[in-house]
């Protein structure tokens, strides 16, 4: 499925979100490179194509970005952004398994993860390879949809996300791909259920806060000492 829609991902994220997914990343690597170590070594988990990495690449000069996602299609796409970005030598894609991570225990000084946690199901078991691969203190930010619970916004947003968004997602990638992600938004933990999970899962410390009316929720977790 991500294979199929691997040529038209980026357009689609853009467009679908009014390109406010970029501004969301925005505040993702921003959260993430607080207080980080210098230079801060990062882990940017179901990366796709790369827009976190680049975005993290581009705020720090110095991070070391270890970009993994279990789609090939998509990180060729990183490959060539990164090459065109000047930034090839401090992104380094690589194709793996987001429960049984290719790297040592706390090796990373942030890891992120943007529209891709509700992906990996059961999501316990990746919340831990997190834990294990992040250095004490370490920080974990997430970026995830979520559903606006009530009032007018709740119901137009409903409209748009489960009838309007996979048509034009259909109409563009010529899959029917676009209706798994509003099908997975509803049935993925609500936010403050991820964060009582990430605290259940090594983290001592998990708070979230809602973006653009609740649509989505920033989660930023501390790894436990």
């Amino acid at each position: 499925m991500f294979t199929s829609i691997a040529p038209h991902y980026d357009f689609l994220n853009h467009l679908l979100s009014l390109n406010l997914d970029r501004r969301w990343r925005r505040v993702a690597a921003r959260l993430a490179l607080d207080g980080a170590a210098a230079p801060p070594r990062l882990l940017d988990l179901c990366t796709g194509t790369g827009d976190l990495a680049l975005e993290l690449a581009r705020r720090s000069p110095q991070a070391r970005i270890a970009g993994l996602d279990f789609v090939l299609p998509m990180l060729e796409r990183l490959a060539a952004k990164t090459r065109r970005a000047g930034l090839a030598a401090r992104i380094h894609p690589l194709c793996g398994d987001g429960f049984h991570l290719p790297y040592r225990d706390a090796a990373f000084d942030a890891v992120t993860v943007a529209f891709g946690l509700r992906n990996l199901s059961p999501v316990e078991p990746a919340i831990d390879e997190v834990a294990r691969v992040l250095r004490p203190g370490g920080r974990f930010v997430i970026l995830e949809f979520a559903l606006p619970k009530r009032g007018l916004w709740a119901r137009l947003y409903a409209l748009y996300f489960f009838r309007v968004l996979p048509k034009i997602g259909k109409w563009i990638s010529r899959t029917s791909a676009y209706t798994y992600l509003p099908a997975s938004v509803a049935v993925f933990l609500e936010p403050p259920e991820l964060s009582a999970t990430l605290l259940r899962h090594g983290f001592a410390e998990a708070a979230w806060r809602p973006l653009a009316g609740g649509v989505l929720a920033v989660h930023v977790a501390r790894r436990a000492k």
